[in-house]
């Protein structure tokens, strides 16, 4: 299940096993069994209908409550999850996104001087890992979009001021991924009083005969302490000059934690977040921008390389909205949100490869939940339209596989094909199987209460990066990429595994 060459098994997960399936648990009994699911009405069940009996499982909360140091939005549920996504929620909106178009294109600029760098005098194809380029852009994206600040990414290579928290940053989600054995008491762990002894626990993991677990709190402890340092230097900043000051910044004071300090400074007192919360936000704006971002624009400019009809067709009709509408060098939020074929592909890559394969939830009570797709008792015989869930039950939610099932997207559903969303109720599903999907039926932002707020968000970064790059580079295969399982997909050439993450593609100034 977790281990980092499984992405097929996930992917293949209904058409083998069907849309509920029991995992056996493992290490000689201490993991509990587990269900896997991905029919849609129990998914409707588990995410809107009953979701505060299937809260966020203690595994990820407290994954990512140590990663973040605090609780923001991912880490928390109910009531306190309510209050985080009130004060959040406006400052996702598409009103708001949209004015970041103008810093957004300047950023994609910046990353095509650098392509245009490196690939310098070369009339034929350059080598060109395009991983670190994009990760440095999808940075730079939600680092200035996200809390208005730059860390100098697309600045010369031999900028050091964030060198270890960088290095952080791109790195602490693929340690983590080794720590799966131990994500069930992370959440305890975080929850142990005194809080010296907490501390002195994780002092000693400096000592542990674990590289990863050693190498993850060194991700851990170089990425707090810039994420507090900008927030109460932007605090003191609003505190004594109000949000005209922060206006002047590169945002334009349209980054969403200006927004997000605007509307906590006119919430209610009960409504309010901390500034521990806000700093933990921040950490989790970023961390969670960056990471699903640079891995699917990567993947998607693999696909472009893969289909040069596709690639073709797709960069005409981003020059015919230039010549048209476009302004300068830059087009307006509703134009570049309403061309077809960039929409068409950009659904259709979301749905086939989704940054995160999989969450986790587990239930508080016994709870019925009912089945789109029977299952029969191996026992009786006797067919079932409904599932009994018991307490304490972990709860495999498989985004990809809800994704790629057959019985719900039809026998091509492993096939990349943007055509299938011209006819938008044959897209949705053969026989308009509904799921509680927010994003065109598809679960890659989930749905219900803890649906991803950046959606918006995402969604402009990699059409807005695409409308940059496409008419002036033409994309080619190079090495054969393995994306491989972890909190993220991840990627790596084929047979440098060892290497380390890495995209290269041959690159062709047009």
């Amino acid at each position: 299940m977790h281990d980092m060459d499984s992405l097929d098994y996930h992917y293949k997960m209904p058409d083998t096993h069907g849309h509920v399936a029991r995992l056996r648990g493992g290490f000689g009994g201490l993991q509990q069994d587990a269900l896997y699911v991905t029919d849609p009405l129990a998914l409707h069940s588990i995410l809107i209908k009953d979701q505060y009996n299937f809260p966020e499982s203690h595994e990820f909360r407290g994954l990512f409550g140590i990663i973040h140091h605090g609780n923001p939005l991912p880490c928390v549920n109910g009531q306190e999850h309510k209050r985080q996504r009130r004060i959040l929620n406006p400052i996702f909106t598409a009103a708001h996104v949209s004015k970041l178009c103008p810093l957004f294109y300047d950023i994609a600029n910046q990353l095509q001087n650098r392509i245009n760098k490196e690939i310098g005098n070369a009339d034929k194809p350059v080598r060109i890992d395009m991983l670190d380029h994009l990760t440095r852009t999808a940075l730079e994206l939600v680092s200035q979009g996200g809390i208005g600040h730059s860390f100098k990414q697309m600045d010369a290579d031999n900028n050091t001021d964030y060198n270890d928290f960088i290095q952080a940053l791109r790195t602490v989600l693929p340690w983590a991924s080794y720590l799966f054995p131990v994500l069930p008491y992370l959440h305890s762990l975080r929850s142990i009083e005194p809080t010296w002894v907490r501390r002195g626990l994780a002092y000693m993991v400096n000592y542990f005969p674990w590289g990863a677990a050693r190498q993850f709190k060194w991700c851990v402890d170089n990425m707090h302490p810039v994420f507090r340092d900008l927030y109460h230097e932007k605090k003191a900043a609003f505190d004594e000059h109000g949000i005209e000051y922060l206006k002047k910044t590169s945002s334009g004071g349209n980054d969403l934690a200006s927004v997000l300090m605007q509307v906590n400074a006119d919430a209610d007192e009960a409504d309010a977040l901390s500034d521990e919360l806000v700093i933990a936000t921040y950490s989790a704006i970023i961390h969670g921008g960056q990471e699903t971002t640079s891995g699917a624009l990567a993947r998607l400019l693999t696909l472009m390389a893969r289909n040069k009809d596709l690639q073709n067709r797709l960069r005409e009709e981003i020059k015919r909205a230039y010549a048209e509408n476009g302004n300068g060098d830059a087009l307006d939020y509703k134009i570049l949100d309403s061309l077809p074929l960039l929409d068409l592909v950009t659904r259709e890559f979301l749905r086939l490869y989704p940054p995160v394969t999989f969450v986790w939830r587990r239930t508080l009570q016994d709870c019925v939940v009912p089945l789109q797709f029977p299952i029969r008792d191996k026992i009786t015989g006797e067919e079932k339209n409904e599932l009994l869930i018991h307490k304490d039950t972990s709860v495999y939610i498989g985004l990809a596989a809800t994704n790629m099932s057959k019985a719900i997207w039809g026998d091509d559903a492993h096939e990349f094909k943007p055509e299938r969303w011209l006819n938008r109720k044959s897209a949705e599903g053969t026989g308009y199987v509904k799921t509680p999907g927010i994003f065109s039926n598809v679960m890659t932002f989930l749905g219900g209460g803890r649906a991803c707020p950046g959606m918006k968000f995402a969604m402009l970064e990699m059409k807005l990066v695409l409308s940059v790059i496409l008419p002036t580079f033409e994309f080619l295969e190079a090495e054969e990429i393995v994306w491989r399982l972890g909190i993220t997909v991840v990627p790596t050439v084929k047979g440098e595994e060892d290497k380390g993450l890495s995209v290269p593609v041959m690159v062709r100034r047009m």
